[in-house]
């Protein structure tokens, strides 16, 4: 497994638990009705900050960490983190695959304003189009390494 693999994988994983734990966090603000007072976007933008300095944080240490186990378990302390064209190129495919799928959640959440829908429905539409999109980037990528596409 290449270094950028690696990553691609500690990315995936990542995501994964951020869209869990902060799903589940907004989900449940918005059971107790906690978006539906006068200052629900604050509420709801607050908690979605957090995101932000959380994913960063986590993907920093889950991917020392992981690069840390693995040369352990490969026995090669010094593992090759060289990119070449071809990482270079399922990059790419990768970002425009994020980019369709977070377009396409920016789109939906425009089609959900222009039909009565609140402004946290909009703002939670463009979230989850632009987690579903560096989710699926990161699945795209991983599969073109695997050369499932």
């Amino acid at each position: 497994m290449t270094h950028t693999e690696r990553n691609t994988l500690i990315a995936i994983l990542i995501n994964l638990g951020i869209i869990f734990v902060f799903g589940s966090r907004l989900w449940a603000l918005h059971e107790t009705g906690a978006f539906d007072a006068a200052d629900g976007l604050t509420v709801w933008a607050k908690t979605v900050l957090w995101m932000i300095p959380v994913s960063i944080g986590a993907t920093i240490v889950g991917t020392i960490l992981f690069e840390i186990l693995y040369s352990i378990a490969t026995n090669n302390p010094k593992p090759e983190l060289i990119s070449d064209e071809r990482d270079h190129q399922i990059s790419i495919y990768g970002m425009r695959v994020t980019m369709v799928v977070a377009s396409a959640g920016f789109i939906a959440a425009l089609v959900g304003l222009a039909f009565g829908w609140t402004a946290v429905a909009a703002l939670s539409l463009i979230l989850a189009g632009f987690a579903l999109g560096d989710l699926t980037g990161n699945l795209a990528r991983m599969a073109r390494y695997r050369a499932w596409l």
